[in-house]
């Protein structure tokens, strides 16, 4: 009788024990997966830490560092990364440009165009000398925000370079670009050289003002300073866009043309998109903080952009700017220059090292890890 009373209350006792191993045994497997932190990469410490700029090829990786032009192109499933020395001044205050073809930067008064892939080959790469192209040459008056691209250079081979002149007449320091147009040959031995096919010294009308942004979409260039937002044909033909608006941005985004434009009278910040050559429609009214972010179109799709160490994802529409936060485990404490996706991994540069992390794990938001 004892032992029927026993497994009466035995087998209900068993059940319940199942059905709460098979509860936690749910929770465990809905658990969200660990956070994949931005991995740094091991041949970018000590001297080479500090990158400047990255420039997304269709199979490689161009990183502009402090003393080095690197390559990190996949052979073999493998990462192979090749650095070559490019000799450029003020690299940590200056984020010199890098296209598909061409790379640059200033020293002293010389503009140095080289080749990306044989930067250091003898004759393939160029050095003039601004002082004896324009007599009034004082120096370059590289664009001023830091995080910024110094001068422009576009996939067609034209430079855009601004710098200060004197007005010998009224003893006036003022604005002027040099536009310089290049050609890449590539001769028998798969070696590119860069050649000058002309140069034109342009001055705009307003005498003084300093670059605050330049950038190269399609055949024009686009230039926010502080007398306003223009666009310099790479003609040489210079229009004005917005001349009252300060323009402290541009970026592509899903074959539209966009702008981050100020307005020191009205106290406004508004985001601009190209719908023609000379007229731009006002998409939304913003606060100032899209203003101070930097703006990285990675794919067709994604649009990034950074502020310090922090990363975000933004969605662009009629009267909106969403910004939503990335996870950023790994890069606390690390100013970002720039972001760059090359096949399926992101990387991004910083002062203080080169990161990266696999795509697939980019979208991982602040807001869902807190939930």
């Amino acid at each position: 009788m004892k032992h029927l009373i026993a497994s009466r209350y035995l087998m209900p006792l068993l059940c319940l024990t199942l059905l709460l191993f098979s509860c936690k045994k749910d929770i465990e497997e809905i658990e969200a997966d660990p956070v994949v932190a931005w991995k740094v990469h091991d041949q970018f410490l000590h001297y080479n830490r500090y990158i400047a700029n990255l420039y997304s090829a269709t199979d490689k990786l161009q990183v502009l560092g402090m003393d080095f032009l690197s390559t990190i192109s996949m052979e073999g499933g493998r990462e192979k990364v090749i650095h070559y020395p490019h000799y450029f001044k003020n690299v940590s205050h200056h984020k010199h440009p890098i296209s598909s073809r061409i790379f640059g930067g200033t020293d002293g008064n010389y503009l140095h165009l080289r080749s990306v892939n044989n930067p250091l080959h003898s004759g393939t790469y160029l050095a003039l000398d601004v002082a004896k192209l324009d007599p009034q040459f004082r120096g370059f008056s590289l664009a001023a925000m830091k995080l910024n691209e110094s001068f422009a250079i576009s996939e067609n081979h034209v430079a855009l370079v601004p710098y200060t002149h004197l007005n010998e007449d009224t003893g006036r320091h003022g604005l002027r670009y040099l536009l310089v147009k290049l050609a890449v040959e590539t001769n028998h031995f798969g070696d590119d050289r860069i050649v000058l096919e002309k140069t034109l010294v342009l001055t705009p009308a307003e005498v003084g003002g300093k670059v605050l942004h330049m950038r190269s979409h399609g055949n024009n260039f686009y230039v926010g300073t502080d007398w306003g937002f223009y666009k310099i044909t790479e003609d040489g033909e210079i229009n004005y866009q917005m001349p009252k608006e300060v323009g402290v941005t541009s970026f592509e985004h899903k074959g539209n043309i966009y702008s981050i434009v100020s307005n020191w009278e009205k106290q406004t910040v508004s985001l601009m998109r190209s719908i023609s050559e000379q007229t731009w429609s006002l998409d939304a009214q913003l606060t100032d903080a899209p203003g101070r972010l930097s703006y990285y179109a990675i794919s067709d799709d994604i649009l990034l952009a950074s502020y310090y160490s922090q990363i975000f994802t933004i969605e662009l529409g009629i009267d909106k700017l969403l910004i939503r936060e990335l996870d950023n485990t790994g890069l606390e404490g690390h100013l970002i220059t720039s972001i760059a996706k090359v096949g399926s991994k992101v990387y991004i540069g910083t002062q203080s090292g080169l990161f990266s992390k696999e795509a697939e794990h980019l979208l991982t938001y602040k807001e869902e890890e807190k939930k």
